[in-house]
C-alpha cells in the first residue's frame, strides 16, 4: 500500500477498519450518504484502502455519480481530477478509475 492513511476522516476509519459484513455495511452507508463535497476531500484516503475495500468503495460512488446530471458528473470529475493531481501516480490513477 502506498503512504499511510490519513484518519482525520470518520469514513476512512471506517474503512480501515472494517473486517465484519455489518461494519463494511457501515462503511458503504457512510459513503452513499456523505455529502460530495466531503467525499472530494476524501478521496486519497479511499484510494489507499485495500484492493477489496477500494472497488467497494467505487461501486458505490460511481452509483451515486449515475445519479447525476451529466454537467454535475462533469464537475466532480474535474474537482476530483485536481484532487488526484497532489498526490502520487498511483492514488491519483486510483482517483481517476472512479470517474472513468
Amino acid at each position: 500500500m502506498a503512504g499511510t492513511i490519513d484518519f482525520d476522516s470518520t469514513l476512512i476509519r471506517r474503512g480501515v477498519n472494517a473486517t465484519t459484513m455489518s461494519e463494511m455495511q457501515l462503511f458503504v452507508d457512510t459513503i452513499h450518504h456523505r455529502p460530495l463535497d466531503k467525499l472530494l476531500t476524501d478521496l486519497p484516503g479511499l484510494a489507499k484502502l485495500s484492493d477489496m475495500k477500494f472497488i467497494l468503495a467505487k461501486q458505490v460512488l460511481r452509483k451515486r455519480l449515475a445519479e447525476l446530471r451529466g454537467v454535475e458528473r462533469e464537475q466532480l470529475r474535474i474537482l476530483a481530477d485536481e484532487v488526484a493531481s497532489g498526490s502520487s501516480v498511483w492514488i491519483a490513477d486510483r482517483i481517476r478509475r472512479i470517474f472513468a
